[in-house]
């Protein structure tokens, strides 16, 4: 399968974020003596292999009880943002590769605001307001916009947590969000789907026009870590020592595979290809129609799939698991204490990593040494 790409434009300091990465995995960082072994672990699940066990990440609050949440309705109170952000991540035990990280989340797809829409906080997440007319005549460009002063708040944020993080901790970016999903944001669902139908060449210009401002949010949040010498994860919490990214088009359960080849597929491989290593979010059952395109994109290494909150088991996927697999793809699977067993059996460890969600705190060591134990 041949995939049509716009040009990438190279980002300037790549090569300085990777030696910042590389040094961050063999210094280590206070709150995780492990780092330097996590890294080699996570490097070679990068590379579809599996160094001495598959990757298990989990965490647990220590002592329990602590409400932890987004902290999105305090983003416009940076001290007080900062301070329960913090006390959040000192509360957390780290279980397998799980790593401390202070992250600066805004909520999902935070390019729709910082390309003008507006968008609201609560506690634990935030939400757009449509603003695309119906003729698309004022649809967002590349320009990044500060209307809400979502930009200077961002980087406010971000150079807050790595001045705090150098050495100590990492730091974790927020969800940017993937181009036809800040569409999707700004236009709404129902409109965006009959312009798919109507106008898919208007969409996928649309699509293209926001690669700018996804460029320079994504090199400014690398270059304040670089600068502060911090290593930096993504909202999934993998480790890279090489600059990554995880795009996600959630808007793909709404269209045809070849409706999202054709108008979606495109923009993936570009913003992949522009940073040279990622992993794919897919988000339910209605995404994994899109896996077989997915498989062909270069420079997209693994797949991370949630298996939804109405479906929540990952066995009915094992044969897509297996397929990953075969193409040589890691995978990064959201997965039940009580499945765990069960898909070990099932895949190669080989770029297999687990991302726990439900197992009780005082049973989770056990569990991690039960995971441990089937590898040694």
């Amino acid at each position: 399968m041949s995939i049509e790409r716009d040009p990438i434009v190279p980002f300037a300091h790549l090569s300085d974020w990777e030696a910042n990465l590389r040094r961050v995995a063999r210094d280590g960082v206070a709150l995780c003596e492990d780092l330097p072994r996590i890294a080699e672990r996570f490097e070679a699940w990068w590379a579809h292999e599996c160094l001495d066990r598959p990757i298990f990440i989990a965490h647990t609050q220590n002592p329990p009880g602590r409400a932890v949440t987004k902290r999105t309705d305090m983003l416009f109170e940076p001290a007080r943002w900062f301070a329960e952000k913090k006390a959040d991540l000192l509360s957390l035990r780290h279980v397998g590769d799980g790593l401390p990280n202070l992250r600066v989340d805004f909520g999902p797809v935070l390019l729709g605001g910082l390309l003008g829409g507006r968008v609201e906080f609560v506690p634990t997440t935030s939400w757009t307001h449509p603003l695309i007319d119906d003729d698309w005549s004022n649809a967002p460009g590349g320009i990044i916009t500060d209307n809400q002063g979502l930009w200077d708040l961002l980087r406010a944020l971000t150079e807050m947590v790595c001045a705090d993080a150098a050495g100590r901790y990492l730091l974790c970016t927020p969800d940017l969000g993937g181009s036809a999903d800040v569409l999707l944001n700004l236009r709404g669902s129902e409109a965006l789907c009959m312009d798919v139908i109507e106008r898919p060449r208007i969409i996928r210009q649309a699509i293209d026009a926001i690669y700018p401002a996804w460029h320079e949010a994504f090199a400014m949040l690398y270059d304040t870590a670089t600068a502060h010498g911090v290593g930096l994860v993504h909202w999934l919490e993998v480790w890279s020592s090489r600059p990554y990214m995880i795009p996600a088009c959630d808007f793909n359960y709404m269209i045809s595979p070849s409706q999202f080849s054709e108008i979606c597929l495109p923009d993936i491989a570009r913003q992949t290809a522009t940073v040279g290593r990622g992993v794919f979010h897919l988000d339910g059952p209605g995404a994994t129609n899109h896996i077989d395109a997915l498989l062909e994109v270069p420079h997209l290494d693994a797949i991370q799939f949630v298996p939804g909150s109405g479906t929540p088991s990952v066995l009915p996927w094992l044969n897509m698991f297996k397929k990953i697999q075969a193409k040589g793809r890691s995978m990064l699977i959201v997965c039940s204490a009580r499945e765990l067993e069960a898909l070990c059996d099932a895949v190669k460890p080989e770029g297999l990593g687990v991302l726990m969600y439900d197992c009780p705190s005082d049973q989770l060591d056990a569990l991690f040494a039960r995971f441990c134990g089937r590898y040694a």
